[in-house]
């Protein structure tokens, strides 16, 4: 027996290797010329951030970048740079690295267009409408936040993680390189692909399941 199920992918997903030389596409398809890099120092340490500044310098995009994010983001790192995209001038967002800068940069898209608190969002189906447009660049594979519609902010106050849950944050594009994964440390990559594929078996086992999450697990 099947369960009632329905299901929505908005969102627009480019996969290959060396696809991150597609980014220019991307954004030409979006008339996007001045973007906010949203990454993290780690990133920036081996050579992806300068990886893509350079394609975007190459296409004549202008760039804006930020990297003052740390693991589990804090309201106060979502909140600093939603500020900084809005002096930036920015029309788009790309997030580039774990689920730290995916994170962040679906709050920016959030708070950039829509003000007010993170905390103003926390829950289910609480963000107005669509966000500013944003490019998830994964470059590990085990957060899964450039295709999910949810974004999980630490409260320091609280000692709480809350997620925003809502479609109009999955990110517009995700651009998936599997030569970005090559980067990251044996360690790291190993610890993330035992994510995903925990990820895929409870998503299969579950009571909730779907063909098409099936078919996605599998």
């Amino acid at each position: 027996m099947i369960n009632d199920f329905s299901f929505a992918v908005p969102q627009t997903i480019q996969f290959g290797m060396g696809s991150l030389k597609k980014l220019p596409e991307i954004l030409q398809a979006n008339q996007s010329t001045h973007v906010f890099l949203v990454s993290d120092p780690g990133i920036e340490q081996i050579g992806l951030v300068k990886k893509v500044q350079d394609i975007l310098a190459a296409a004549q995009v202008d760039c804006h970048t930020y990297l003052d994010v740390t693991p589990n983001p804090a309201i106060e790192t979502v909140e600093n740079a939603a500020k900084a995209f809005v002096e930036s001038g920015c029309t788009s967002i790309i997030a580039l690295g774990g689920g730290a800068p995916m994170d962040t940069g679906k709050a920016v898209g959030i708070l950039a267009r829509y003000g007010g608190k993170a905390t103003d969002y926390e829950g289910l189906s609480k963000v107005p409408g669509p966000i500013v447009p944003l490019i998830a660049i994964p470059t590990t594979a085990g957060t899964g936040s450039e295709v999910s519609a949810s974004t999980v902010i630490t409260d320091p106050e609280r000692n709480f993680k809350f997620s925003i849950i809502d479609h109009n944050i999955l990110p517009k594009y995700a651009l998936l390189d599997p030569e970005l994964i090559m980067t990251a440390p044996a360690s790291v990559a190993a610890a993330c692909g035992l994510d995903a594929l925990i990820h895929a078996m409870e998503a299969y086992l579950s009571r909730f399941a779907s063909p098409y999450t099936d078919a996605m697990a599998e």
